[in-house]
């Protein structure tokens, strides 16, 4: 054996060594550098069929119609084009669900209350928490078109929306869920620490749900858009937000910014423990997802 064939051997042994060493690595969660992830599709990769969606392509029923996610067209770029935590541009949605309770404009100043139809009118009404009260007057609907009318305002001008048709069997499965959006809503009165830990643990559950929405719709735009948070999503790492950099909404989740600041806290000493990251030809979704589960468990 020559010489130079035994230096090459030798190099290859320890290039060999060097990457089953890696994969042996327990993964920290420190982001790969995107510039953004709002184009980021979910690539090779098929979802199980979990039966967690019902089909509403054959749905003539124009109140269960009703009964999903629906987005004012107009609006359908803005989360292709952002991806900041704090909502300046409007997002205009409703989610209607089963047991009259509804939200809307989840990605800017998230609202929720409950909603009555009536058939006769082709009209629903919207009774947010505060007590006022919209009426939108059905122009047209089907699966995945709605035309609507504020007729609570007099106004004659046609809003169009969309929606995809498909709706959870289970409605605690939808992100957009009233019961999963509570941590958004500030509390009246000061929380103890257990309570702040809730709230905290109650957004990690909401972000598992958002991934989970996103690989079940096989969406092929994740956008972030509009959520209160302290994390910064990356391909295949979760990152904190520099504190100077937390959006007014992620204040506006707590009673204060000391309690808002002290959720924060609670954060960083979870996200800095070692997670198993999942392997092979996987989504980031799907990996990151993976790890928000076992954050959740942390907590």
């Amino acid at each position: 054996m020559t010489r130079a064939t035994v230096i090459l051997t030798f190099l290859m042994l320890c290039l060999f060594a060097a990457c089953s060493n890696e994969s042996n690595k327990d993964h920290t969660i420190i982001p790969v550098p995107l510039d953004s992830l709002v184009e980021e599709p979910i690539v090779q990769e098929q979802v199980s069929s979990s039966n967690l969606l019902v089909d509403l392509s054959r749905e003539k029923n124009i109140q269960r119609l009703l009964c999903q996610g629906w987005v004012m067209e107009d609006d359908q770029d803005v989360l292709r084009d952002n991806n900041e935590a704090e909502g300046m541009f409007p997002y205009r949605c409703f989610y209607f669900f089963d047991d009259y309770t509804f939200t809307r404009n989840v990605r800017n100043y998230l609202e929720h209350g409950r909603w009555t139809y009536n058939d006769s009118k082709k009209t629903f009404y919207l009774n947010t928490i505060n007590s006022s009260t919209d009426e939108y007057k059905i122009a047209a609907i089907g699966p995945e078109d709605m035309i609507v009318i504020n007729s609570g305002t007099n106004s004659i001008t046609q809003l169009k929306f969309s929606a995809s048709g498909k709706i959870y069997s289970n409605k605690k499965d939808d992100p957009y869920y009233v019961d999963n959006n509570r941590w958004r809503i500030r509390p009246r009165s000061s929380e103890t620490d257990e309570q702040i830990k809730k709230r905290l643990k109650d957004c990690l559950h909401f972000y598992i749900l958002f991934y989970k929405d996103n690989l079940e719709r096989r969406s092929d735009i994740i956008s972030f858009y509009g959520f209160p948070t302290c994390l910064k999503w990356y391909g295949g790492g979760i990152f904190m937000v520099k504190e100077a950099e937390l959006a007014d909404n992620w204040f506006a989740c707590f009673y204060n910014k000391e309690q808002a600041m002290k959720a924060y806290n609670m954060m960083e000493e979870v996200i800095v423990k070692k997670y198993k990251w999942e392997k092979g030809n996987v989504s980031w979704v799907k990996r990151n997802l993976g790890v928000l589960k076992q954050m959740h468990a942390a907590l």
